[in-house]
């Protein structure tokens, strides 16, 4: 019989961007899932929330959702275990840690972080860019990136890609594969632009044996085999030398957080 269709429900008091870039973000890593997201802006009564929840329920879809009002909130929560829908607040726990911090009450007022209109319409720009230049994509225009990463499978390129375009900056990423020429189009890019992303050999291993179990292919496969990792690296180092002295960055371990900000200093931006 055919798997469920799968969707997730984006629910926001404001646009949603934010409930769609971090589902968007988070389904990268389960391509095989073929999921949907739909998205419910401006819900801003609880009877809206009732009818999202129904909606969703009836789908049998999970809802993701970043309201800055306290008791819709709550009243999603609370109608999701009604219903028996799995809800995951995004908003909720940073809001109650910075009110906590800042010994301050949140103003609930849906959208307000989009009065920056400029930083509202570069923020999304970037996100459409990162998109339409995942993996290698739409390298006709990767000449307008302000940053392009450079990595073999497995180096965090696409959401450290859209961690930096939340940031502002337009950024593409490029897989290296060996024995494949990178595309002509990177020939002519500033090589300030760029960086090189890597990790040690030993946690691509652990990183790529899972995702093939996650596939129901065997760790037997070249993909996840340590001296084929290190030839994949060697002849990814060759081809950063071919623009010389760029950056590059070890990964391993490391939160995306923490990478994005090695990027910007590395660039100096």
């Amino acid at each position: 019989m055919p798997e469920p269709k799968r969707t997730i429900y984006a629910v926001s008091d404001a646009t949603g961007e934010l409930a769609i870039s971090v589902a968007n973000a988070a389904l990268r890593q389960f391509p095989q899932t073929g999921a949907s997201i739909l998205r419910r802006a401006r819900i801003r009564t609880v009877d809206r929330v009732a009818k999202v929840v129904r909606e969703a329920a009836e789908a049998g879809a999970v809802i993701v959702f970043t309201f800055v009002a306290g008791d819709l909130r709550e009243a999603l929560l609370r109608m999701a275990k009604e219903f028996n829908v799995i809800a995951l607040d995004i908003m909720g726990p940073v809001m109650e840690t910075l009110e906590g911090y800042f010994h301050a009450e949140p103003s609930d007022q849906p959208g307000l972080k989009y009065q920056i209109t400029g930083d509202y319409f570069r923020r999304n720009e970037a996100i459409d860019f990162a998109v339409k230049h995942d993996d290698g994509q739409a390298v006709e225009t990767i000449d307008q990136a302000d940053i392009v990463l450079l990595g073999i499978s497995r180096t965090s390129k696409t959401p450290l890609s859209v961690y930096l375009a939340y940031r502002g900056f337009k950024t593409a990423n490029v897989p290296v594969i060996r024995d494949v020429s990178l595309p002509r189009a990177l020939k002519s890019i500033n090589p300030k632009k760029l960086v090189g992303l890597t990790v040690d050999p030993e946690k691509l291993v652990e990183l790529r044996g899972a995702r093939l179990a996650r596939l129901g292919l065997s760790r037997t496969e070249s993909y996840a085999d340590i001296d084929s990792i290190r030839e994949e690296m060697a002849y990814c180092e060759r081809t950063w030398k071919e623009f010389g002295r760029i950056p590059v960055i070890n990964v391993t371990s490391k939160a995306i957080e923490e990478v994005a900000t090695e990027v910007l200093t590395a660039l100096g931006i």
